[in-house]
């Protein structure tokens, strides 16, 4: 049975803005970017016990999972039958806290 997916506001805050962004690189590119994002919350939605923990500071909480073709992870949790995204994270913003692919 699915896990019940909740996106934060600030992981739809996220998606808006790298949505616009790859828009205005190139007309449906952004189409693009959610529809990555869409399969992504699929995978999260059947099986979000696959991904790995982001280690910081020995606290196994948050996990991450990279997008197909973009430079993004989302960071989520899971609680109970819930997986719960916190943020859609561009990997180029931070360098320095770039999140491993999987």
């Amino acid at each position: 049975m699915p896990y019940t997916l909740i996106i934060t506001a600030a992981a739809h805050k996220d998606t808006s803005d790298a949505y616009q962004y790859y828009e205005k690189q190139q007309k449906g590119l952004g189409e693009r970017f959610l529809t990555s994002l869409t399969i992504r919350y699929s995978d999260l939605s059947n099986h979000p016990t696959h991904y790995s923990f982001i280690e910081e500071d020995n606290l196994k909480i948050f996990r991450d999972c990279l997008l197909y073709k973009f430079p993004y992870v989302v960071v989520f949790e899971i609680r109970k039958k819930e997986v719960i995204v916190y943020a859609i994270h561009n990997t180029y913003k931070n360098p320095d806290k770039k999140i491993r692919k999987i």
